[in-house]
C-alpha cells in the first residue's frame, strides 16, 4: 500500500468560499423524551449524556457509542416540596467526575444554583451543594416576585479551576440583568468542589439584559469566551460574545457594553436576531453558535411574536469565536407553522457529525426533546480522471463525497464530482420516500423531483448573480432546463449550445442523475481550477393532504449573492493509479483516515482518497 501526501487542505478556513457547512439530515430526527432544556455532552468513554428537567426533576440519559437510542433516564435530583429544578448543565472534569448544575426555583421566596456529583459514570449522584442563593427582598422584583438567577453553565481551565457562570437580576437596577461567575480552585478528598464565597461580575450593559451564558475554553490557549443573549446592541436579542485571555482570567474587570472584549457574534448581512445562544468548538477549530429565532417566520405562516414558534439557527464562526455566518436550520418545520424549537444546544459527537438538541413545541403527539444530526461538510473537490473517460464508465461510489442536502424533507441528496480535460461530471444520488412528478401536465420542469447545479466559473463573489452565471436542471422524468444570466435576467440556452448529457437511474425509493458538461461548449474550464457554485434539490411531497414543493439549497447559501456560494476545486494532482474504476484496499490502515470532506473512512468504499492530519492523502496499491 502506497500513501501519497498531495497538498495542504485547510480545515480552518472560515469564509463563505472555503469554510465548512453543516448539512442537517432530516432522517436522523429523533424524539428522545418529554422534558425541557436538553443539553448533550460527549463523554471521554464515548457515551453521549443528555441532561434535562422533567416535571421539575433533574434527569440524565446516556447513549452508548454504538447505540441508536438514549437509554432509560436516571434521576439526578428531586426538588423539595414547593420547589422545582430546571436549567440542567453537565461538565466532565479532568479526573472523570461528572458535575451536574441546575437551578432551583423556590415558590415565592427565592432561587438557588446547585450542583451534584457522580464518580461512577452517572449511575449514582451525591453531595448536592447550593453554590449561590438569593432571597426575595425589598428591591423591585421581577414578574415572578423575586430576583432571578438563571441558567448555570460551566468550564474547567487547564490548571483545574472550575468556573460556573449564570445570569443574575440580583441587586441589578431596574429590570437589568448581568452575568456572574463563581470559581472553584480546589476539591476535597471526595472530589467535591470548594467554591469561593465571593462571586465575580463578568459582564453587564447598563439598561439591558445580558442573559443565558454558555462558556467555552478556546483551543490553543486562545482564551475564554461565553455566548450570551444580548439586547444591548440594538434590534432586540442577538448572540453576543464575551472574552477574556487565560492570563487575565477576568482580572481586568466587568465587560461593559462598550468593552473591546465583547462583540456581536453574527457577521453583518446575516439574520442576526435570536436568543438563548449555545456555543461549542469543533475539533478542527471552527466555532458554532445556535440561537432560537423568529427569522423568516412569515415564510411558513408562523407568528413572529410567539417564542415557542421560534426555530433553531446554527452559525459557523472562526477559531476566535468571531464572524459567524453560513447559517443552517436543523429543524425547519417548513410546513408546520404551529411547531417550534427552543432552548437549543449543540454537541460534536464524532469527527464528521454535530448533534442539535431542541425542545419542540406544537408537535401533534411528541412534544419535548428532539435531536437531529448534522454532517460537517468541506468544499467539494472534483477528482481528475483520464482524458476520454465516458459518463457511463465512471464508478462513483469510491469517489463519493458527503455533500448532503437533506434538512427540509424526507429526501436526501448526496453529490460527487470528477473532471477530465474534456468535461465536468456531476453525480447526484437522491433517496426519496415518494418520487413524484408534477400533477399538472404543463407544469414547469422544476415542479418535478430533480436536481440543479449553479456555477459562476469566474468566481466573482459579489452581492448579485453576475452575467455569465449558469444553471443546469435535470428532473427525474428527463426534463431539462439550462439557463445563463444576462443583463436582462436568466435566459434559456438551447441544447445545441450547451450539449449537456445525462443518465437517470430510478428505483422505487431512490434515483441517480449523472451529468456530463463539456468544457468547449457553454461551460469553460477555469484557468485557476476553482469556481463558485452550489446544488439544489427539488422535492415534491404530499403533506397533510396538500402538495408541498421544496427547493432546498446547500446550507448557508443565499442564491442571489454569489459571495455566499461555495468554492469548488478541480484537483489535478491525484495519482494516475486512480482510474475510472479505482483499485481500493480491502483493509483500511489502522490509523484514522478521513475522506476529502472530513468524514471518517470506515469502509473500503472510502479508501481511494483521504484527509489525514490536514493533508490530502491518496491510498492506492
Amino acid at each position: 500500500m502506497l500513501t501519497l501526501t498531495l497538498s495542504v487542505f485547510s480545515l480552518l478556513a472560515q469564509d463563505y468560499r472555503t469554510g465548512i457547512r453543516i448539512g442537517w439530515d432530516y432522517r436522523t430526527q429523533q424524539f428522545v423524551t418529554g422534558g425541557a432544556y436538553g443539553r448533550v455532552k460527549l463523554l471521554s468513554d464515548g457515551r453521549q449524556a443528555m441532561v434535562y428537567d422533567e416535571g421539575g426533576t433533574c434527569k440524565i440519559r446516556f447513549k452508548l457509542p454504538k447505540g441508536n437510542q438514549f437509554q432509560t433516564a436516571v434521576t439526578v435530583a428531586i426538588p423539595p416540596s414547593g420547589s422545582g429544578y430546571t436549567n440542567a448543565e453537565l461538565l466532565e472534569l479532568a479526573d472523570g467526575t461528572l458535575l451536574y448544575a441546575y437551578n432551583e426555583r423556590v415558590n415565592g421566596t427565592g432561587l438557588k444554583i446547585k450542583v451534584k456529583y457522580s464518580t461512577n459514570g452517572g449511575r449514582t449522584w451525591h453531595h448536592e451543594q447550593t453554590v449561590y442563593e438569593v432571597q426575595e427582598s425589598g428591591f423591585l422584583p421581577d414578574n415572578e416576585g423575586y430576583y432571578g438567577i438563571w441558567e448555570p453553565a460551566m468550564i474547567q481551565l487547564p490548571d483545574g479551576e472550575v468556573q460556573l457562570y449564570f445570569a443574575s437580576e440580583y441587586k441589578v437596577p431596574g429590570h437589568d440583568q448581568k452575568i456572574v461567575m463563581l470559581r472553584s480552585l480546589t476539591a476535597d478528598d471526595d472530589g467535591v468542589r470548594q467554591w469561593q464565597p465571593k462571586s465575580v461580575d463578568v459582564c453587564y450593559t447598563v439598561g439591558f439584559r445580558d442573559g443565558m451564558p454558555v462558556p467555552l475554553l478556546l483551543q490553543d490557549d486562545r482564551g475564554i469566551v461565553f455566548a450570551i443573549e444580548d439586547d444591548g446592541f440594538g434590534g432586540g436579542f442577538q448572540p453576543g460574545i464575551i472574552y477574556s485571555s487565560l492570563a487575565d482570567n477576568w482580572k481586568s474587570g466587568i465587560r461593559y457594553g462598550d468593552s473591546r472584549h465583547r462583540w456581536i457574534a453574527v457577521a453583518a448581512g446575516e439574520p442576526r436576531g435570536g436568543g438563548a445562544p449555545y456555543i461549542i468548538q469543533l475539533k478542527t477549530g471552527e466555532t458554532l453558535v445556535s440561537t432560537q429565532t423568529n427569522s423568516f417566520a412569515d415564510q411558513r405562516g408562523a407568528p413572529w411574536d410567539d417564542m415557542y414558534k421560534n426555530r433553531p439557527f446554527v452559525y459557523i464562526g472562526d477559531a476566535d469565536a468571531r464572524n459567524f455566518s453560513r447559517y443552517s436550520i436543523p429543524f425547519p418545520f417548513m410546513d408546520e407553522p404551529d411547531q417550534g424549537g427552543v432552548w437549543n444546544s449543540l454537541c460534536q459527537i464524532n469527527d464528521s457529525t454535530v448533534l442539535c438538541v431542541s425542545e419542540v413545541h406544537g408537535h401533534p403527539t411528541q412534544n419535548g426533546l428532539w435531536t437531529v444530526e448534522g454532517h460537517i461538510m468541506h468544499p467539494l473537490t472534483a477528482c481528475s480522471m483520464p482524458a476520454g473517460t465516458h459518463l457511463e464508465a465512471i464508478s462513483w461510489e469510491p469517489l463519493m463525497s458527503d455533500i448532503l442536502i437533506a434538512s427540509q424533507t424526507q429526501a436526501s441528496l448526496h453529490v460527487a464530482s470528477c473532471w477530465t480535460s474534456d468535461s465536468l461530471f456531476l453525480h447526484f444520488l437522491v433517496n426519496d420516500r415518494a418520487i413524484r412528478s408534477a400533477s399538472a401536465p404543463d407544469a414547469p420542469v422544476w415542479d418535478t423531483d430533480g436536481v440543479e447545479f449553479y456555477c459562476d466559473m469566474a468566481d466573482h463573489a459579489t452581492d448579485d448573480v453576475p452575467a455569465g452565471t449558469l444553471k443546469y436542471l435535470v428532473n427525474v422524468d428527463g426534463g431539462t432546463l439550462v439557463s445563463r444570466m444576462t443583463a436582462q435576467g436568466w435566459a434559456d440556452v438551447p441544447a445545441s449550445t450547451h450539449q449537456m448529457r445525462y443518465l437517470i437511474t430510478r428505483t422505487s425509493k431512490s434515483y441517480t442523475i449523472d451529468i456530463a458538461l463539456p468544457w468547449n461548449r457553454l461551460l469553460r474550464l477555469p484557468t485557476s481550477k476553482k469556481f463558485a457554485g452550489y446544488f439544489k434539490l427539488h422535492n415534491n411531497d404530499q403533506h397533510q393532504g396538500k402538495e408541498c414543493i421544496h427547493h432546498e439549497v446547500l446550507s448557508g447559501i443565499d442564491e442571489g449573492r454569489t459571495r455566499t456560494w461555495w468554492q469548488m476545486t478541480l484537483d489535478s494532482q491525484l495519482p494516475t493509479a486512480l482510474r475510472a474504476q479505482p483499485l481500493c484496499p480491502t483493509v483500511l490502515p489502522s490509523e484514522p483516515f478521513y475522506t476529502l470532506q472530513g468524514i471518517p473512512a470506515t469502509s473500503s468504499r472510502h479508501a481511494a482518497i483521504f484527509v489525514k492530519a490536514g493533508n490530502k492523502v491518496a491510498v492506492t496499491r
